[in-house]
């Protein structure tokens, strides 16, 4: 459905369990999805710059999500990551200036480069104990981000994760950085 600009809605069947590569790329028009139980995948790209999605639930059966996935989904307000998702890939809410709010698992053990960057309306965020990375530029750009606490088992942040982080009041970090 690469480039489907009209594309407003989908219903993905039950026999699904993986959402590949570049599925829904620049589906701009696409405004709901319902993602099946069945689904243990989402594929790198596979909703990059849907800009007309404003929420999806990925079923807790989902344990791995590519790359860029969600980037530039610039009207994506909210999202919760599955427990069994083991790492936020590279630029996976890249350019989400609309994301306000999201919920990272316990089964989270690293954050990629530039994951969160351009998040400009995402005020606070909870990073759980099971990170141990925080990449490049992770942050960058979160100008709305106003206190963040970096978990004790973090042992590496990547340059200018917080850069240009103007609203940043408070962090906290680790000695074990």
């Amino acid at each position: 459905f690469y480039n489907c600009s009209n594309l407003f809605n989908i219903t993905i069947p039950d026999s699904v369990t993986s959402i590949g590569i570049q599925a829904f790329y620049a589906c701009s028009g696409l405004t709901n999805i319902t993602i099946p139980s069945s689904v243990n995948s989402i594929g790198s790209s596979a909703f990059y710059n849907c800009s007309g999605l404003t929420s999806i639930a990925i079923p807790n059966s989902v344990t791995a999500i590519g790359s860029s996935a969600f980037q530039g989904c610039s009207n994506l307000t909210s999202i919760a990551i599955p427990d069994g998702v083991g790492s936020i890939g590279d630029y996976l809410f890249n350019n989400c200036s609309g994301l306000t709010s999201i919920t990272i698992p316990n089964s989270v053990n690293s954050i990629g480069d530039y994951a969160f960057q351009n998040c400009s309306s995402l005020i606070n965020i909870t990073i759980p104990n099971s990170v141990t990375s925080i990449g490049s530029s992770a942050f960058q750009g979160c100008s709305n981000l106003s206190s963040i606490t970096i978990p004790s088992n973090v042992t590496s942040i990547g340059s200018s994760a917080f850069r240009s982080c103007t609203n940043l009041m408070s962090i906290t970090i680790p000695g074990s950085v």
